[in-house]
C-alpha cells in the first residue's frame, strides 16, 4: 500500500491525528505536503473577524483561550525551528524524522504537484487539507483520496460540525471516513464511528471525543481497503443537510442555551 498525506500545520487536534497514522504506517507512506491554508481558511463572503468571534462563544473562554496560547507557542517554536535552534515542531519535523519525504506547496490542485504525485504510483491519498480536491488529482490514486470528516454523513456536511450537531439537538454523532469526490463531503463511507450525545456534552467534549477515535477510524478504513472489502455505507445526496460557518447570531444563541440549561 502506498499512501500520501496532505495535511495543514495544525498542533491542536490534526497533528496528533496524522502522527498517529505515521506512526501505524509509516512504512506505507511516500510522502507528506502542507498547502497554504489553515482553519481560519474562509470563502471570501465570509469576515474572519466574524468567525474568530464566534469560535469564542461557542468554545468558551476557557477553550478558546488554551487554544489560542496552543497556537502561539507553536508558531513561536515553529520560528525558532527554522532558525535551527530546535527540532522542528510541526507535522513536517515529524514526518521527516520518519525519514517521510516532505513538502510545503501553495494547492494540492497545482498542476507540478499533480505530475509530482502521478510518479509515485500512489494506492490512497489521505487530505486533511482546507483545500477542495479537483477531479485531475482525485483520478491519480488507484483505490482513491480519503477524508475524515466529524460528524455522521450524509447529514452535517460542511465546517464545524461538532457545533452543528448541538445546535440542531441531535441525539448522536461521530466520524465518518469518506472517499472524496468533487462534491462536498460526498462519496461512499468506508468506516463510520458512532456514539451518543449527552445532555452534558459541549462542542470541545465532542471535538476531543472524535479525535479520540478518529486515527483508528482511518487506519480501520486503509486496512479495509488493503482487503479488497467494497461494503460500503452509501452516502446519499438526497438525505445529505449542509452547514457553513456559523453567524454571531447563531453562535450567541448556542451560548445562551448552554448558560440556560447549566442555570437550571
Amino acid at each position: 500500500m502506498r499512501i500520501y498525506i496532505i495535511t495543514m500545520d495544525d498542533p491542536i487536534q490534526t497533528y496528533n491525528f496524522i502522527k498517529n497514522i505515521i506512526n501505524d504506517r509509516k512504512d506505507d507512506i511516500v510522502g507528506l505536503a502542507i498547502p497554504d491554508g489553515d482553519r481560519l481558511t474562509l470563502s471570501k463572503d465570509k469576515s474572519k473577524y466574524v468567525y474568530i468571534l464566534s469560535l469564542l462563544l461557542i468554545m468558551g473562554p476557557y477553550h478558546f483561550a488554551k487554544n489560542v496560547f496552543i497556537t502561539i507557542h507553536h508558531k513561536i517554536k515553529k520560528k525558532l525551528g527554522s532558525f535551527g535552534w530546535i527540532n522542528d515542531p510541526t507535522i513536517i519535523g515529524y514526518a521527516q524524522s520518519n525519514n517521510i519525504e516532505v513538502k510545503r506547496i501553495k494547492s494540492p490542485n497545482n498542476k507540478e504537484f499533480r505530475k509530482y504525485l502521478e510518479s509515485l504510483n500512489l494506492d490512497i491519498i489521505i487530505n486533511q487539507s482546507q483545500s477542495f480536491i479537483k477531479k485531475d488529482l482525485l483520478e491519480i490514486p488507484k483505490i482513491g483520496v480519503l477524508n475524515r470528516h466529524n460528524a455522521l454523513l450524509p447529514k452535517n456536511r460542511g465546517r464545524l460540525t461538532p457545533f452543528w450537531v448541538l445546535y440542531k439537538g441531535e441525539k448522536e454523532t461521530g466520524v465518518s471516513i469518506h472517499f472524496v469526490e468533487e462534491s462536498l463531503d460526498s462519496g461512499d463511507i468506508i468506516i463510520q464511528k458512532k456514539y451518543s450525545i449527552s445532555r452534558k456534552d459541549t462542542f470541545n467534549t465532542l471535538v476531543k471525543k472524535n479525535y479520540s477515535f478518529a486515527s483508528q477510524a482511518m487506519l480501520d478504513a486503509i486496512k479495509k481497503l488493503e482487503q479488497g472489502r467494497t461494503d460500503f455505507l452509501p452516502n446519499d445526496d438526497n438525505l445529505a443537510t449542509y452547514n457553513s460557518t456559523p453567524s454571531l447570531k447563531e453562535a450567541l444563541r448556542y451560548r445562551y442555551r448552554k448558560l440556560k440549561r447549566y442555570l437550571k
